[in-house]
C-alpha cells in the first residue's frame, strides 16, 4: 500500500498534462553540450553534464518563465519545495528562485533525476564537462530518482546497474503525463535469467535516453552503481 500510496502521489503532482522529450547532443572531447527540448507539463530529466558548480542557475539558466522545478527528497520519501523560475530585463535577477524569494541555491550533479514542469514547449541547454573516471551513483533504500552520470544512452544492466530482487524501474511517459509500466527486477544465479521484466514477463534492459531521469524503488539495502567512462 505504501508503494501505491508514494507513486499515486507522484503522479498528482502531473494529472491532465501532455507533454513529451526529445534530446540532442553535442560533444568535443570532453567538453561539450546538450539539448533537451521540453514540452508542455512535466518533463523527467537529469543534469547530464557537470557544469561549473551544478547550482540550478548554472546548469539551467535560461527557462520559459513559471517553470518549476521538483526534486525528491529520498530520506523522508517526499518531494523537496519547489523552484519557480522568474524572467526579467535584468539578467542578474533573473533565474530559478526558491519560495522563500531567494535564488536557488539547489545544486543538481548529473546522477539525479527531477521533475520540470513546463509552462511550454522549449529547449534548455546544459553546457559542462562529460563526467569521465571511475564515477558512483548510490541507490538508496525505498524510491528515489536517478540517472546514468554517464550521458550516454545504454542499456543500464548492460553497464553494471546493481539490480536486486524485487528493485522496480519506472520511465515517465510524457505523452500519458504517468509513469510507464513498472519493470520488476528478478534476482536469478544464472545471468542470462536475471534482470528486469515487464509484467508480461519480458525480459528488457532500461534503457534511458540522455538527460532522462527514471524512478528507482530499492526494496533495500542501498547499492552503488558504478562506472569507468572515458571519451577518449
Amino acid at each position: 500500500m505504501r508503494t501505491k500510496t508514494l507513486l499515486l502521489a507522484a503522479v498528482a503532482l502531473a494529472t491532465g498534462i501532455s507533454a513529451s522529450m526529445a534530446q540532442t547532443v553535442y560533444s568535443v572531447n570532453a567538453v561539450g553540450y546538450v539539448n533537451l527540448s521540453l514540452q508542455s507539463g512535466f518533463n523527467l530529466i537529469s543534469n547530464p553534464l557537470n557544469g561549473t558548480n551544478n547550482n540550478i542557475n548554472t546548469i539551467i539558466p535560461i527557462a520559459l518563465g513559471d517553470s518549476v522545478l521538483f526534486r525528491w527528497d529520498a530520506p523522508n520519501q517526499t518531494f523537496a519545495q519547489a523552484d519557480t523560475y522568474f524572467t526579467d530585463p535584468d539578467p542578474s535577477v533573473q533565474g530559478w528562485y526558491n519560495g522563500g524569494g531567494s535564488k536557488s541555491s539547489s545544486v543538481i550533479a548529473p546522477g539525479e533525476g527531477f521533475f520540470i514542469q513546463s509552462p511550454g514547449n522549449t529547449t534548455i541547454t546544459f553546457v559542462g564537462e562529460v563526467p569521465q573516471g571511475n564515477v558512483t551513483n548510490s541507490i538508496p533504500a525505498n524510491f528515489s530518482f536517478k540517472s546514468s552520470i554517464v550521458p550516454q544512452s545504454v542499456g543500464i544492466v548492460s553497464v553494471g546497474f546493481p539490480g536486486v530482487g524485487d528493485m522496480l524501474y519506472q520511465a515517465w511517459d510524457v505523452t500519458g503525463q504517468t509513469y510507464a509500466q513498472a519493470l520488476t527486477y528478478f534476482e536469478d544465479a544464472d545471468p542470462n535469467v536475471r534482470g528486469f521484466y515487464t509484467g508480461g514477463g519480458t525480459k528488457v534492459d532500461p534503457t534511458p535516453a540522455v538527460g532522462e531521469g527514471f524512478l528507482i524503488y530499492n526494496p533495500g539495502p542501498t547499492v552503488s552503481w558504478g562506472r569507468s567512462f572515458s571519451v577518449n
